[in-house]
């Protein structure tokens, strides 16, 4: 979505109390702000596709960094043990081969933090960081550089090329490397450079360019740095339009204190004409929008970019967001989705779903398989003893059309339209999983929901104890920042149960409408829900091809005495009825 625009809904909220003595004393109205609704895609991550891509007999493995080469191999580097090594696979990652060492630790310096890019003429260039140990003295260990390149898929590799060479000392170290190619062919390779800062702990953005596909390098140039501060991590991006070349960074000057992800652009025609990007400058700005800023006390490091097809850019990073604590390495990897021009990111998800608060997820990345799905990579405790790199897939959720049809409630899943691709999937949390449908008459909006669920509960008939389904509805496009009248939920159980709320000042209370249908069947994977809920319960039917605010809620028990986890529809927040997924009534 475009820039966001705030806008103000007043929403009078008239109480009358009738007192004994029949007076009658009627509350002041309230103000509820109202957002500009967040339209656009969603990406519900997938558990059933989280697999461990590193070899389990790696000590540490991570930072891994993935593409999708010309044959459609998948293509992912990552550091293990201090060791730059590669893996691929043929099946879109259910299997991947055993790695093969593309730059091995040597003489204590490790190979580390590469990065990956398949050029033109369908080479692979490498780039990867020269580490010495953390209390290196020896003037001759000093931080570095390197790039090899492959003319064979990853099989073989040339030999290294030094870029860039800094100091010897842990404080004035280069960092990261992450490379680009523009049409021309020139490549533009960035790195996280304290080599120019030997007297603070000042850090820039330092860029290097290669004409002859890596073989020789220009000196670098520094484009951006913030004075007395550390920019750092630089993932580069060349949009699609080719008009425009942006890279993420964190700063931890824009909101001193903490690192947060920061976006820094430039023209792709005469490239760095503007640099260095200084703390002033508008080619510098916040990477998330206003509304879905990491609270400042907060870290939110690490940042990584990629395109989908159909323009919108992808931000992932690492944060404590969502952490009580303040530890910068017991974070989340969370993934934003921006703008067709990288910017004003939100519809927030976490791919890795971490219950344990003392496991983490760091170095993360992501990758674009297709037009519909989105691969998350982690450095991750998560799954297992000791840190390894694991992905899991995420699918693009388009926004909802709902068509129109005439529906049996019977449980049977018999109409057609049941049978096509559904417009909501929600499965990120664990092995159990919900695909939905919707469709709509003149009298009635329609509800289908297949529930894939291994071990069902549903003999309490408690809502906060049986795995079940919630629904929620904004029919009219409130927008609101939370619930009020005229958003509805409907909560449906697994043993058939429903249950009704609707807003009100801010909150969800009991409400009681007439009308609806339901039928809970077992299914062989499950169990699926189907559901009638006449329009005059939700106030009127909106005209056709209008918003309507749409979201929901997986609740699953694995005991059937409380829910180990409430999973929401991805990108979307509960409570704030304004990041509600759009759906639309349609023929």
């Amino acid at each position: 979505m475009d820039e966001v625009v705030k806008r103000i809904h007043t929403i009078a909220f008239i109480f009358l109390i009738v007192s004994s003595c029949k007076n009658e004393d009627h509350a002041e109205p309230r103000t509820i702000e109202s957002e500009e609704p967040v339209d656009g895609i969603r990406i519900a991550w997938d558990y059933k596709t989280l697999r461990q891509v590193s070899p389990a007999e790696a000590g540490y493995a991570g930072y891994a960094r993935m593409i999708k080469l010309h044959d459609g191999t998948l293509f992912c580097v990552f550091e293990s043990d201090g060791n730059t090594q590669a893996v691929t696979s043929n099946d879109g990652g259910e299997h991947w081969s055993e790695p093969v060492m593309i730059a091995a630790r040597e003489n204590d310096i490790a190979r580390a933090v590469p990065e990956v890019l398949q050029l033109q003429d369908q080479s692979i260039l490498i780039s990867y960081n020269l580490r010495p140990t953390g209390n290196n003295t020896n003037p001759d260990k000093r931080f570095a550089i390197q790039v090899k390149r492959s003319d064979d898929g990853g099989k073989h590799w040339s030999s290294a090329v030094q870029v860039y060479t800094a100091g010897y000392e842990f404080k004035n170290g280069c960092w990261e490397p992450a490379q680009i190619q523009l049409p021309s062919g020139e490549i533009q390779l960035y790195i996280a450079n304290e080599g120019p800062y030997t007297q603070s702990d000042e850090q820039e953005i330092t860029m290097f360019r290669s004409v002859d596909n890596g073989t020789t390098w220009t000196a670098g140039e520094k484009v951006s740095f913030r004075s007395g501060y550390r920019d750092g991590m630089p993932v580069p991006l060349l949009l699609q339009n080719k008009q425009t070349i942006l890279f993420a960074i964190e700063d931890n000057g824009i909101d001193p204190g903490e690192f947060k992800p920061v976006i820094i652009r430039t023209t792709a025609s005469n490239s760095w004409n503007n640099a260095p990007v200084l703390a002033s400058s508008t080619d510098r700005e916040h990477a998330l929008d206003k509304l879905n800023r990491v609270p400042v006390t907060k870290y939110a490091g690490a940042p990584y970019i990629r395109q989908l097809s159909s323009g919108e850019v992808l931000l992932s990073y690492q944060g404590n967001e969502y952490r009580k604590d303040y530890q910068w390495d017991r974070s989340d990897m969370i993934v934003a989705i921006g703008s067709s021009d990288g910017r004003n990111f939100n519809r927030k998800s976490i791919p890795f779903y971490i219950s344990d608060t003392a496991k983490t997820s760091l170095w993360n990345s992501i990758a674009i398989e297709n037009d519909t799905t989105v691969i998350a990579l982690g450095s991750t405790n998560g799954f297992g003893d000791k840190t390894a790199v694991w992905m899991i897939k995420g699918r693009v959720l388009r926004p909802i059309k709902s068509h129109r049809a005439f529906i049996t409630v019977d449980g049977s899943e018999s109409e057609p339209l049941w049978s096509a691709a559904p417009s909501v999937y929600i499965g990120g949390y664990g092995s159990t999983s919900v695909e939905m449908h919707t469709a709509w008459s003149e009298d009635m909006l329609y509800l289908m929901a297949e529930v894939n669920d291994t071990n069902v509960f549903a003999s309490s008939g408690d809502a906060q104890k049986d795995d079940g389904i919630r629904v929620y509805i904004d029919p009219k496009n409130l927008a609101a920042r939370a619930p009020v009248a005229n958003f509805f939920s409907f909560t449906m159980t697994a043993s058939g149960k429903i249950f009704y709320t609707q807003g009100k000042d801010g909150h969800w209370v009991d409400w009681n409408p007439a009308g609806v249908q339901t039928k809970v069947a077992a299914t062989e994977s499950g169990y699926s829900i189907e559901a009638a809920i006449p329009w005059s319960a939700l106030n009127g039917r909106p005209e056709k091809d209008t918003r309507i605010g749409f979201h929901a809620e997986l609740r699953e028990t694995s005991n059937g005495i409380k829910h180990d986890y409430t999973e929401p529809l991805s990108g979307n927040v509960t409570d704030a009825p304004y990041t509600w997924s759009p759906l639309f009534l349609t023929d």
